[in-house]
């Protein structure tokens, strides 16, 4: 492989990485993305460079394992399920792009300049390869164990939390747990292009809405970003109690069920007046029940409904 990235800068990234290479061609190897390899090929067939493509698949599937038994031999009680969502949440795009942002290493990725013009920045998923290749080129340079620790220096403590304290909800599904405990229905999400951000990169913007109203909205880089980032905004409109709006669309929702369950017309033998003024204070005990009944397990559940005075 010709000599593209300089010793001087390998130099540089080995000081960031934590680790000294004894093939650097291997490293170089993982700095290359395949835009690099397609453009440089063009212009010549002699430079044998190669991207990163295998020294990824290799590095994904050390990072795998040693996540994973990490939180096997960490948790001791955890089950399968609890496991699986703990490794996909150390293993996943956001969180090893921010463990290459945390090293810079974006600055040494070699792109084609077409992919350097279509994003100006490296992308989170070429990041996250990078990343990945990394830890492939250190497991063939230098085997496992040298791996492991590399695992450990940028992720280690990840991992620990997530042994520890298991995965937190991410804000979708903690949105949707908290409308339907008040009964309400299940959240629906509109995501629609909203041009660029300042550094060129295009921008999604999602609506939440319940019952055909929305709640919330939210900005992102892709179209999950912007609906997670709705069902923030909406879960923080829940914070301090039901909006007006949605309490009152759900006491007409419960008033007409509990009418309908007890065959009451505007003719049954209990007045509309007094009969919907029970209901209203039967759904007052229910969400206030269903507000406190699970305890901490969804961020801001305990305030989700306030009884009125």
């Amino acid at each position: 492989m010709s000599l593209i990235t300089s010793d001087s800068e390998i130099n540089e990234l080995e000081g960031k990485l934590g680790v000294k290479f004894s093939n650097r061609n291997l490293l170089r190897q993982a700095l290359t993305h395949e835009s690099f390899v397609n453009e440089r090929s063009a212009e010549s067939t002699s430079d044998g460079i190669r991207s990163y493509e295998r020294l990824e698949y290799l590095g994904d599937a050390v990072l795998n394992f040693t996540v994973a038994k990490a939180l096997f031999e960490m948790s001791d009680d955890a089950s399968e399920g609890e496991m699986s969502m703990g490794r996909a949440n150390v293993v996943c795009k956001d969180s090893l792009a921010s463990a290459a942002q945390r090293i810079a290493l974006g600055d040494h990725i070699l792109r084609g300049k077409g992919e350097a013009t279509y994003s100006p920045n490296v992308r989170d998923s070429v990041l996250e390869d990078a990343f990945e290749a990394i830890i492939g080129a250190i497991y063939v340079d230098q085997g496992y164990d040298a791996a492991k620790k590399f695992v450990f220096q940028h992720l280690g403590e990840q991992i620990d939390h997530v042994a520890r304290n298991g995965v937190d909800k991410d804000p979708k599904s903690a949105f949707q747990e908290l409308v339907q405990g008040i009964g309400l229905k299940t959240p629906r999400y509109r995501t629609e292009t909203a041009g660029f951000d300042a550094e060129g990169q295009p921008q999604y913007r999602a609506r939440v809405l319940v019952d055909g109203r929305e709640v919330a909205s939210g900005l992102g880089v892709s179209k999950a970003k912007a609906q997670m980032k709705a069902a923030e905004n909406a879960q923080k409109r829940f914070a301090d109690g039901v909006p007006a709006e949605f309490a009152k669309m759900n006491n007409k929702r419960a008033d007409a069920s509990m009418m309908a369950r007890n065959g009451l017309g505007e003719t049954g033998g209990v007045s509309i007046r007094a009969f919907a003024t029970k209901s209203v204070r039967r759904v007052g005990s229910w969400l206030s029940l269903a507000a406190f009944k699970k305890g901490d397990e969804t961020p801001g559940r305990h305030l989700i409904y306030k009884r009125p005075e």
